[in-house]
């Protein structure tokens, strides 16, 4: 569960990375087409319109950056449950390993003992049949 909790972290940083890359490349390339079209006569209003759309896409950024900050905070704390519940999961095979190697040699005692019960019972059978012939 820990696992897929930070898979779904993961996921949604590389969404967000995605998402910044692309607003930050068509920004880019939005900002070269009017560099292009400054050579041309521009109006009060496209210049106006063009740096607000900058600011826009500034904070845009700005917050995307956040996201992926806070993102990153919680990708760590989700790591060190991970971490935890794995080290957690591992103790407990390794507990249970343990105890069924300890069932394995006690059930293999018992099984020996039984024939070697048996060997004896046999051998005293043997030798009081010996004795009546």
């Amino acid at each position: 569960m820990e696992r897929l909790k930070l898979e779904a972290i993961l996921s949604e940083q590389a969404r967000t990375r995605a998402i910044l890359d692309q607003v930050t490349r068509k920004f880019f390339e939005s900002r070269r087409r009017f560099q292009q079209d400054l050579g041309e006569t521009l109006s009060g209003s496209e210049l106006q319109f063009e740096a607000l759309r900058g600011q826009g896409v500034d904070a845009t950024r700005i917050s995307l950056r956040r996201r992926l900050a806070e993102l990153d905070r919680h990708r760590a704390a989700q790591m060190q449950q991970f971490l935890k519940a794995r080290q957690t999961r591992e103790i407990l095979e390794n507990l249970r390993h343990r105890k069924l190697e300890v069932y394995r040699m006690e059930q293999s005692r018992r099984e020996q003992q039984e024939l070697d019960d048996l060997f004896l019972m046999r051998a005293g059978m043997s030798a009081d049949n010996d004795e009546e012939e």
